[in-house]
């Protein structure tokens, strides 16, 4: 059986993030990965890890870590498996309610580290530096800035970042802004 276009979208996309969370590539993820990831991004910002910042992004990761553990760890070995990711991830985006629930403390934790300025908002120099942390490229940081400030201020906001989280998670249509979450990476085979 093949799959449609916009489900092999989806499941590109959530392939991946998987590789994104899976931190020391030995092919599931699990707590480390997750406290490992936050970490990588703070160090990113370079923000100090005892920083009320960096705490609460090791504290929501750490919640999300267990949440996506119980909806999405079928077999309750601790670990998640790519499979068990993507078919998961599949139930998890077919609630809006309980997706942006999961995914909106995540998004406002890397919006604050992005404010190294703390003046409540996001800058392309700011938001540059944790795509770095994803491996995004300079030109992709600039060019996904500019595709997520959705209404051309020069700055991201959080509820501009929730909507791209949502929008890369949830959208089948491949010209959608949210995909440059992450840069154009997911355009690569």
């Amino acid at each position: 059986m093949t799959l449609a276009p916009q489900s092999e979208l989806l499941d590109h996309k959530f392939d991946m993030c998987f590789g994104h969370a899976d931190q020391n590539k030995d092919g599931v993820v699990d707590a480390a990965d997750i406290l490992t990831f936050a970490a990588r991004v703070i160090a990113a910002v370079n923000e100090p890890f005892d920083s009320p910042k960096a705490t609460e992004m090791l504290r929501v990761c750490q919640n999300w870590w267990e949440g996506m553990a119980s909806e999405l760890d079928t077999d309750k070995d601790g670990k998640i498996d790519p499979l068990e990711y993507r078919v998961g991830m599949r139930r998890l985006v077919g609630s809006k309610s309980s997706f942006d629930a999961a995914s909106r403390p995540v998004a406002t934790a890397i919006w604050k580290l992005c404010d190294r300025d703390d003046d409540g908002e996001v800058s392309a120099r700011e938001f540059s530096a944790v795509q770095l942390a994803f491996g995004t490229t300079p030109e992709n940081a600039r060019i996904g800035f500019e595709k997520l400030d959705l209404d051309g201020d020069g700055s991201l906001s959080v509820d501009e970042l929730t909507v791209a989280f949502h929008d890369f998670y949830t959208s089948t249509d491949a010209d959608t802004n949210g995909n440059w979450l992450f840069g154009a990476e997911f355009q690569t085979a």
